[in-house]
C-alpha cells in the first residue's frame, strides 16, 4: 500500500503544476498566490512586494458594500499587489518611499468612475458592473497612490493636467500600450486636456526628445518644484514649441507629388 500511494505522489505533482500552468493562463496579469494574502467575507489582503524580495506595501481590497463585486474586487486587489512596485520603479526620486497601506474600497452609491486620496482609491460599483475588463482604471488611480505630491505653494505649481496625464502614461505606455488610442484633434485638442490626451503627448516626447522627461517630471512635482520652463531644461524646447511638433504629427500629410 505504501508502494502505491508512493507511486501516485509524482502524477499527482504533475497534475498541479499543470493546473496552475493552466490558471496562470487565464489571467495573464494576476500576481502567483501569496502565502501571505486572506481573503474573508467582505475583504481581501496581500503584499506588495519588488524584485528583490522587499515589502513595498500591504494592499487592502475592501468590497463590504458590494458583495456582488467580491471576485472583481480581490482580483483587483492582486493586480495593484502585482503593479505597485512597478509603478513605484518608474516614478522613483531620491530618498522616496511609497505609502506603505494600500486601500481599495468599492462604494455602493458612488457617482462617476473613481477618485483617490492620499493612499485610498474608491471605486464605483455602477462603473464596475458596466465596465468589467477595465482594469486600466485601477492601474490609473493607483499611480496617484504612488505619486504622493504635495500640495502647490507659493512658487510651486501642480498642474492637473500633467497629475492626471503622467497617470494615464503609466497605464498607456506601460499596462496597456497594445490597447486601442483614442483619436486625437490637432485642430481642437490640448496638451492641459489631460488624461489620455495628455499621456500620449508625453510619451511622443519622451519618446523624441529624452527619455527620461517622466521620470524628471515626476521628481520635480515631488520635490515641489515643477515648473513649466522644465519641459525646456529636459528637451531644449518649451511645452508649447513640443506640442506644435506633436499635433504635425497627427495631421495627413499632403501629397507632394508634382502634377503631371
Amino acid at each position: 500500500m505504501t508502494a502505491q500511494i508512493q507511486a501516485q505522489r509524482p502524477v499527482k505533482r504533475v497534475l498541479n503544476l499543470w493546473a496552475m500552468c493552466l490558471m496562470g493562463l487565464s489571467a495573464t496579469w494576476a500576481p502567483a498566490a501569496e502565502p501571505t494574502a486572506q481573503t474573508n467575507q467582505f475583504s481581501w489582503t496581500g503584499l506588495a512586494t519588488n524584485a528583490e524580495g522587499r515589502t513595498l506595501a500591504t494592499i487592502t481590497a475592501d468590497w463590504s458594500e458590494t458583495p456582488d463585486l467580491a471576485d472583481w474586487s480581490r482580483r483587483a486587489g492582486e493586480l495593484c499587489a502585482q503593479w505597485y512596485p512597478k509603478i513605484a520603479e518608474l516614478l522613483p526620486s531620491e530618498g522616496f518611499q511609497p505609502p506603505q497601506r494600500v486601500r481599495l474600497r468599492f462604494r455602493q452609491d458612488m457617482r462617476g468612475v473613481a477618485a483617490t486620496g492620499r493612499n485610498t482609491i474608491s471605486v464605483a460599483a455602477q462603473y464596475v458592473r458596466r465596465n468589467t475588463n477595465d482594469w486600466g482604471m485601477i492601474i490609473h488611480e493607483l499611480v496617484h497612490v504612488v505619486q504622493a505630491y504635495p500640495e502647490p505653494e507659493p512658487g510651486y505649481i501642480k498642474p492637473g493636467w500633467l497629475v492626471e496625464g503622467i497617470a494615464d502614461y503609466i497605464r498607456l505606455a506601460h499596462f496597456e500600450p497594445q490597447a486601442r488610442r483614442p483619436r486625437i484633434n490637432p485642430d481642437k485638442a490640448r496638451y492641459t486636456d489631460s488624461y489620455k490626451t495628455t499621456a500620449i503627448f508625453l510619451e511622443w516626447a519622451e519618446r523624441t526628445y529624452n527619455h527620461h522627461l517622466i521620470r524628471s517630471l515626476n521628481q520635480a512635482l515631488r520635490q515641489g518644484r515643477f515648473k513649466l520652463d522644465l519641459f525646456k531644461e529636459i528637451t531644449g524646447k518649451t511645452v508649447d514649441e513640443l506640442w506644435q511638433e506633436f499635433i504635425a504629427t497627427l495631421r495627413p500629410k499632403s501629397n507632394s507629388n508634382p502634377t503631371q
